[in-house]
């Protein structure tokens, strides 16, 4: 090529000027044409050598609920639910798959650090796999100027900032919806402000802490909402309410901004008194992070620009799942699943509502138009115009707080004593009393008590209890059944979180202390006390004849305990005096007890056994953890031999003849070879006394022994040693 060139630039050369002028400037144009080409054609393999893909987020949530701050301090209600409420909002819209979301309920410190760790781990191990990794850290429940308030325990705000501060990820978005929670922002000088970001790209890096009120604040709750102030309006913004662009994405800034706006609005008239969210953030690079995006969900709500109020926005339960202001002259798109929806549209002196239908795959528009006027509520907001019903003043939704403070006590009495109105007082109905909204007093009936909303005081009858949220006792002598509970009394106890509960056969899923005959738990966070107890994450302790549970934070106290992270193994092994057993380990690494079977080999036949057996209980402790480890234990073992068999009634009967009791000490260590198989070996101290006869049936096969008298019983001791092979969990 570069010859075929100079030989045209020659000629080109040798020809007159005007000609040479016009050729060389064809030659220049040609050259610069395949200069350009070849650099397209290297570029383009070059991409395909190493194609430039942009690779996607890596998303991680976990949400911390704690409703128990320990002794002296209010159970909460909502701090669950508002955690399941922003995963829910981040999974269906902010591209959180469901294996990357962690619900964390009612942690100990341990535990929590354990979720923290793990979380690293999994993070890790997906290093590289996508261009950026976040993780959104969510926290609901009591705080104090300390820290976290789990339960009796204390989790400081330097730990928790330095543990969220080393999580591998890139971006590391904190949320703490707590008392006191400015605490953790205070000691970088994070202040009440309502916006720190600007949304110019995606390229962030570093961390971020938003909290639900600052260090001398009260975080609220209501039992209208049925949730957190701050949460709520937090979820609201995110699944749309706080795209102030209008671009379709929410990012954190403008989720944090309508937090802001809407949780100080809602508790300026509160008791609690204004709260004010805050934040502290270390975000490197340039622009703000998207945290959810209208546009990924099958299912959606268009606002036309001409609806204009304050609007409440209801699934098929009646749950509020989104409130907001809404002005006129533009537009709104709100993410929700599919489902239908009451939306109630509120403006000075007018109240109106419409119901829509979603379904996956479109997204329907909603106007002024559809909109129906409807009668106001007896109850809307604290401070409303107060409404009469059956000769009582109601207030603030009916709420417990303005029940308790506003409400006439009063007693009623009828054959079904049936109440549609908020009431507070002694409801008694000689067959069932019914009370349809919130209540707080007694309940009396010969059969039945129904609560159908929330419920303070105490229900007594003769057969059952019903209640949703009870913050009292239920007493009857055949079952209570209740979402909530505080006390239940009963042969039957069933709810889905009780602090007590105490009966023949006791069923929740959350509950602290749990005294009954059969205990069947979720998560018990303080003790479960029976004669069978079963639980599924057990932070608390178990004292029964027979435990089981997937997983103990504490060691169960029983004659079997079966434990998913404990010990459950089986030893193989053979001793000092040709003794061949088998021996079944269960409980924990702490304490477990043991259940064991043998036989001795005969001492003169080899590879043939004698008619003498042994069987016993024992209890140990593991040095160490799992794995690898020394133990000791004590077994109590019931030496026999039979002396005739046979056949009788279609029965093999057994005569035992001379008996031993067998008081056995074990120092012995056990290697894992590969994960559930190792070898045990180590040393034991007998000694032995009679039985139920005067003769000792024990000894090991050698001098090694001495023999005594004790009190005129014979006893018989020595040294020995035994080796064997487990398998199982150790």
């Amino acid at each position: 090529m570069n010859k075929t060139l100079s030989k045209v630039f020659d000629h080109v050369m040798e020809s007159s000027p005007w000609t040479s002028m016009v050729c060389l400037s064809i030659l220049a144009f040609v050259m610069l044409f395949a200069m350009v080409t070849n650099a397209h054609a290297a570029t383009g393999s070059a991409g395909n050598a190493a194609p430039d893909v942009k690779k996607s987020i890596d998303r991680y949530v976990i949400a911390i609920s704690a409703n128990n701050g320990g002794k002296g301090r209010p159970m909460l209600r909502y701090a669950e639910s508002d955690a399941k409420a922003f995963a829910a909002v981040l999974k269906e819209m902010g591209g959180v798959p469901r294996n990357n979301i962690f619900l964390v309920q009612e942690p100990s410190v341990s535990y929590l650090e354990n979720h923290f760790d793990n979380l690293d781990k999994i993070i890790n191990l997906k290093k590289g796999q996508s261009g950026r990794d976040e993780v959104l850290v969510y926290y609901s429940g009591h705080a104090d100027e300390k820290g976290l308030r789990l339960g009796n325990e204390v989790y400081p705000w330097t730990v928790l900032r330095k543990r969220v501060d080393e999580l591998g990820a890139d971006v590391k978005i904190a949320v703490i919806d707590a008392c006191g929670s400015g605490a953790i922002t205070r000691s970088k000088g994070g202040v009440a402000v309502p916006a720190f970001m600007v949304d110019q790209s995606s390229d962030m890096r570093g961390y971020a802490f938003i909290t639900s009120s600052t260090q001398d604040e009260s975080s609220q709750e209501s039992d209208k909402l049925r949730g957190s102030f701050f949460t709520h309006s937090l979820v609201s913004g995110l699944r749309g309410a706080g795209d102030a662009s209008g671009d379709g994405k929410v990012t954190l800034s403008e989720a944090y901004q309508f937090a802001f706006n809407e949780t100080l609005q809602k508790t300026e008239a509160t008791m609690g008194g204004a709260q004010h969210p805050s934040r502290d953030m270390n975000l490197a690079g340039t622009g703000d992070v998207v945290m959810t995006d209208l546009r990924s969900t099958n299912a959606g709500l268009d606002l036309d620009e001409n609806v204009d109020g304050r609007l409440f926005i209801r699934d098929a339960n009646g749950e509020l799942v989104a409130e907001l202001n809404k002005k006129a002259g533009h537009t709104m798109s709100l993410g929700l699943p599919a489902g239908k929806y009451v939306i109630r549209l509120e403006r000075p002196a007018e109240f109106k509502e419409t119901s829509i239908a979603l379904v996956d795959g479109r997204r329907e528009k909603v106007s002024g138009n559809n909109f129906k006027m409807v009668a106001a509520e007896k109850t809307v907001s604290r401070g409303s115009e107060e409404v009469e019903a059956n000769g009582e003043i109601f207030t603030e939704g009916s709420s417990m707080d303005s029940l308790d403070r506003y409400g006439r006590t009063r007693v009623t009495f009828n054959a079904v004593d049936r109440d549609l109105n908020p009431r507070k007082g002694v409801q008694i109905g000689f067959f069932v009393a019914n009370a349809k909204e919130n209540m707080i007093g007694t309940q009396v009936s010969l059969i039945a008590n129904v609560a159908h909303k929330d419920f303070a005081g105490v229900q007594v009858t003769g057969i059952g209890n019903v209640a949703r949220d009870l913050d009292g006792v239920q007493v009857s002598s055949g079952f209570n059944v209740a979402k909530k509970a505080t006390v239940q009394l009963s042969e039957i106890n069933v709810a889905e979180e009780a602090k007590v509960q105490v009966g023949v056969l006791n069923f929740s899923k959350q509950a602290d202390v749990v005294v009954g005959g059969l205990n069947i738990g979720g998560n018990t966070d303080k003790v479960q006390v029976g004669a069978l107890n079963i639980g599924g994450k057990m932070k608390g302790r178990q004292i029964g004849v027979f435990n089981v549970c997937g997983h103990c934070e504490k060691t169960p106290i029983g004659l079997i305990n079966i434990v998913g992270n404990g010990v459950w193994s089986t030893t193989m092994g053979v001793d000092e005096m040709g003794n061949t057993s088998i021996d079944l380990k269960l409980g924990t690494a702490a304490f477990y007890t043991s259940f064991e079977f043998g036989r001795l080999l005969d001492r003169k036949k080899k590879f043939e056994y004698e008619d003498r057996f042994l069987s016993g209980l024992g209890l140990g402790t593991q040095f160490g953890r799992y794995g690898t480890h020394f133990s000791l234990d004590y077994t109590f073992l019931n030496t026999f031999e039979i002396v005739d068999k046979h056949f009788k009634r279609n029965s093999l009967d057994y005569v035992k003849g001379e008996t031993s009791f067998h008081h056995r000490l074990r120092l012995y260590g056990t290697y894992e070879f590969v994960k559930g198989f190792g070898m045990t070996s180590g040393f034991s101290m007998n000694v032995v006394t009679e039985g139920y006869t005067s003769e000792i049936q024990l000894e090991p096969r050698g001098e090694w022994h001495g023999n005594f008298e004790v009190k005129d019983r014979k006893v018989r001791a020595w040294p020995g040693v035994f080796a064997g092979f487990t398998f199982g969990h150790f």
